[in-house]
């Protein structure tokens, strides 16, 4: 047992010398006891918290010092501790109300599809639209994905579903007359309207063309996105997630969400990501007024500091992602949403206002154009900006590796979409198998001294348990183990999957200062599991269970009695 780490100071004192008494332990709020405790310094048995803050870790024994009258004591009965974990890729609105949508599992076939939408039709009231989703191409045969598909089971009713990555969507022929889309409808920039022979759109929309329909939509009520995401961030707690960082904030989520942190309907620590689109110019501006207000939006714990900007689309069957070489079998090589006229420059400017960046960034092509950008904003600002991160990186050419570290920017990987699932034949046929061998190169960047993070993507990814992630970062395979692995050497330890999760990810957030360690001066963001991950075989983390969640010393969640929103 490493010797304990004590400060018998509580963390509401104001430290001036002449003012602490080092000769006596501070009444903690809270003692958890008996469990095993992740520290900096090795494992521990026991952590005192007082007003919200970690004030020692150490035995039983040397804790029980900071055990008052009034201090709630909690026997862990051999439990571990670890600090709260943080996911730094959450659409946590969308994903709460996708709980309410016609939603099927991923891989679904098409009897299956059918089937669900059938069901959803039979609950809606006609002409009521439908939202839902997560198919794949893969699992449809030639020419069936059409709109006379989803017509023939909802004729009355507009539906549209998303893919599994939320960058194409499928509809029928009633959502898209709502939209006015018809034949002589071009395609937007930076968008694809899939089509027959004769013109006449197929009912797939790729990119931007998905708001053609989508725009269509009757407004979601404000209520209904309250409710969204005070579901997501109780799912959040009930995974450990202390943490998150939503990434595409328009004006309506980004009023929501200061509405919930304000109220403490959502407890999470959380950076707002603000979208920005590099075209049309009044998209642009409008993106930037809104960014200038950003301020009126802060609370105690969410700052809507940080600007997203999408430079591509998705390596699967709709080529969308920037790539250096081609897709397999097409002269095609994906698509650049931003020029770099118009992208230096504003990723320059967000630099020197202190605005954090997350790109999404797919391809190697569009990973590249990112690291150009933040060069460009080091060289005409120098190093003092923010750790802008790429997010997904599902390629990324070696040479670029070192440049990030380089850089002083950050990696943000999407450890719950690589392991072998119905998305990924999609990717392999689109790329080739040769390139899967480095699908998303978590080692490599960690080996040139990358500061790497993760991010769910959630709701695009069916689940946002970490532990499902956790667990693929080091083996590779599907949860529970698989025949198959992809990128058999992009594998990383325990250690370092735990550190993505909790010290490196608040570095990227920029609250390292607070949160990130179990050690004495920390916030007592703390998430306790039923079993110890490093004692269980690799292949068995994913089902590692949360048993509390501590935010500042507040138990948000707890199994023993979960939150009403997540039991109906």
């Amino acid at each position: 047992m490493a010797s304990a780490t004590l400060v018998a100071v509580p963390a509401s004192a104001q430290f001036f010398p002449e003012e602490v008494d080092h000769g006596s332990a501070a009444e903690a709020d809270l003692v958890l006891l008996n469990g095993e405790v992740y520290t900096p310094n090795g494992w521990m048995q026991a952590v005192a918290v007082d007003n919200g803050a970690i004030i020692a870790t150490g035995s039983a024994e040397d804790v029980s010092d900071f055990i008052g009258a009034s201090t709630e004591t909690v026997d862990l009965q051999g439990a571990a501790v670890f600090p709260g974990l943080h996911d730094l890729h959450v659409h946590a609105i969308g994903g709460g109300l996708e709980q309410q949508s016609c939603t099927f599992r991923s891989g679904a076939t098409p009897d299956e599809i059918r089937t669900s939408i059938a069901g959803c039709v039979a609950d809606a009231e006609p002409g009521e639209w439908i939202r839902g989703g997560n198919w794949i191409a893969a699992v449809f045969e030639p020419g069936q994905q059409t709109r006379e598909f989803l017509d023939a089971v909802a004729p009355d009713n507009p539906v549209i579903l998303s893919d599994e990555s939320h960058h194409s969507l499928w509809a029928n022929s009633a959502a898209i007359e709502a939209a006015g889309v018809n034949a002589q409808t071009p395609d937007p920039e930076s968008g694809i309207i899939d089509r027959d022979a004769a013109g006449r759109p197929t009912g797939v929309f790729r990119e931007t063309a998905t708001a053609l329909v989508s725009a269509a939509m009757p407004p979601t009520s404000e209520e209904a996105m309250l409710e969204g995401l005070h579901y997501a961030a109780d799912l959040m707690s009930s995974f450990g997630i202390t943490s998150f960082t939503d990434a595409g904030l328009t004006k309506g989520s980004l009023a929501i969400m200061s509405e919930a942190s304000a109220s403490g309907l959502m407890k999470q620590r959380t950076r707002g990501c603000i979208r920005w689109a590099g075209s049309p110019p009044d998209a642009r501006a409008q993106a930037e007024a809104l960014i200038a207000m950003r301020p009126l939006y802060r609370t105690e714990r969410f700052d809507p500091d940080c600007v997203k900007i999408v430079l591509d689309g998705v390596p699967t069957e709709s080529h969308t992602a920037a790539m250096l070489d081609h897709y397999v079998g097409s002269g095609e090589s994906g698509m650049t949403i931003v020029s770099d006229e118009i992208l230096f420059p504003a990723v320059t400017e967000f630099d020197r206002q202190g605005l954090h960046v997350k790109f999404h960034a797919a391809g190697d092509s569009a990973v590249r154009q990112a690291i150009d950008a933040v060069a460009a904003a080091r060289a005409a600002n120098g190093f003092g900006g923010p750790a802008h991160d790429v997010g997904h990186n599902s390629f990324v050419s070696p040479e670029d590796i070192a440049r990030v570290p380089q850089l002083a920017m950050a990696w943000e990987f999407s450890p719950y979409i690589w392991y072998p699932s119905p998305i990924t034949r999609d990717i392999v046929a689109a790329v080739g198998e040769e390139r899967m061998e480095r699908w998303i190169p978590v080692a490599d960047a960690i080996a040139a001294g990358g500061l790497a993070g993760p991010g769910s993507d959630w709701s695009v990814v069916p689940s946002i348990n970490p532990w499902l992630a956790i667990e693929t970062l080091v083996t590779r395979q599907e949860p529970g183990g698989s025949e198959d692995t992809l990128g058999e050497g992009q594998k990383i330890s325990l250690e370092q999957a735990i550190a993505m999760f909790t010290s490196n990810a608040a570095q990227i957030m920029e609250h390292r200062q607070l949160v990130g360690s179990i050690e004495p001066g920390m916030m007592a963001d703390l998430v306790v599991v039923e079993r110890n991950p490093f004692k269980v075989p690799e292949n068995e983390i994913h089902n590692t269970k949360v048993v509390m969640t501590f935010i500042e010393g507040e138990k948000v969640y707890d199994a023993a009695s979960p939150p009403p929103s997540l039991s109906n």
